[in-house]
């Protein structure tokens, strides 16, 4: 059971740093992911609509990707409490 945790612990932070890198070819800053790009983005239908299909799979997702990538960057600038 402990070596599956592990696994399943090193896949989780494999897809979550290939997900920011994504995000960052598309001209997000590193700390932030696809979600919280699109939480950031203006008001698009196309947009609202894949930030809708993440909430559901996750309730509050897109919010609390921009809060952790807001995290990320306050300990980025040394302004972390």
């Amino acid at each position: 059971m402990r070596i599956l945790r592990r696994i399943g612990s090193a896949l989780k932070n494999f897809l979550y740093n290939e997900d920011r890198a994504l995000a960052s070819l598309g001209g997000a800053d590193p700390q932030e992911t696809i979600s919280s790009e699109i939480g950031r983005h203006d008001k698009n239908p196309v947009v609202d609509l894949f930030a809708d299909a993440l909430d559901l799979i996750q309730r509050d997702h897109v919010e609390n990707a921009v809060a952790h990538a807001n995290e990320l960057e306050a300990a980025d600038d040394g302004k972390e409490q």
